[in-house]
């Protein structure tokens, strides 16, 4: 089924999304600061907070679970893009997120 999928496609629609997020959530993708906040965010959910945000009734709670899942999905397309032997070309706005998480993560590490 692989060989119908097209992850550079999948890759640029998920980069949109995420635009809309971080629209929605009032970050601004260039600021790195706000970005690294919410990537230190995103790092440290949980799987069993789903619940609180799902019953929220305020819209930034479900833009920021909303966010959390396409950071995952997009991980997991570039991977699996990998496998295929496609590198998957990020937009600039997922390349500014993947630099906040790394930075998080290497920050998280030390």
């Amino acid at each position: 089924m692989s060989e119908l999928e097209n992850q550079q496609a999948d890759a640029l629609q998920i980069s949109s999304e995420l635009a809309r997020c971080l629209i929605a959530l009032n970050v601004d993708w260039s600021n790195h600061t706000e970005l690294r906040k919410l990537a230190r965010e995103a790092l440290s959910y949980k799987s069993e907070q789903i619940g609180q945000h799902l019953e929220a009734t305020d819209f930034e709670a479900h833009a920021r679970l909303k966010f959390y899942g396409l950071v995952a999905l997009m991980f997991q397309t570039m991977e699996e893009g990998a496998q295929e032997g496609e590198h998957i070309h990020g937009t600039e706005l997922w390349k500014a997120v993947a630099r906040a998480l790394w930075a998080e993560k290497e920050a998280a590490a030390k």
